[in-house]
């Protein structure tokens, strides 16, 4: 079973890093709801695409959208790691929108 696991989510890797960036954007944010954030009512959007200000999706933890959580993705190869300017960049973007809440995920791995 454990070996099925492996080989299912290194497919799944490979299907998001071939996908088209806004697919990647969507399937966080649905993940990030199915998980349980974004509250009864799951509420939750994707923003991405030009001119999204450093933020590709925010999901409101309570029914008025008062507290959120942004979320930006990093869609790389394994090659490709996400550094340290990558991060300073969404904090401005957090920053930006006054946000205290932040989740950055990728395909790849930190440095």
């Amino acid at each position: 079973m454990e070996q099925l696991t492996i080989k299912v989510g290194y497919e799944l890797l490979e299907h998001l890093r071939a996908s088209h960036p806004d697919f990647f954007e969507k399937a966080v944010v649905q993940v990030l709801l199915k998980m349980g954030y974004g509250g009864a009512k799951a509420r939750g959007r994707r923003i991405g695409g030009s001119g999204d200000g450093g933020v590709d999706g925010v999901i409101d933890q309570d029914p008025l959208g008062l507290d959120q959580i942004y979320v930006q993705v990093k869609r790389y190869l394994k090659s490709n790691t996400v550094g340290r300017e990558a991060i300073q960049a969404f904090v401005g973007a957090l920053h930006g929108k006054g946000a205290t809440r932040g989740i950055l995920i990728t395909t790849s791995a930190f440095t």
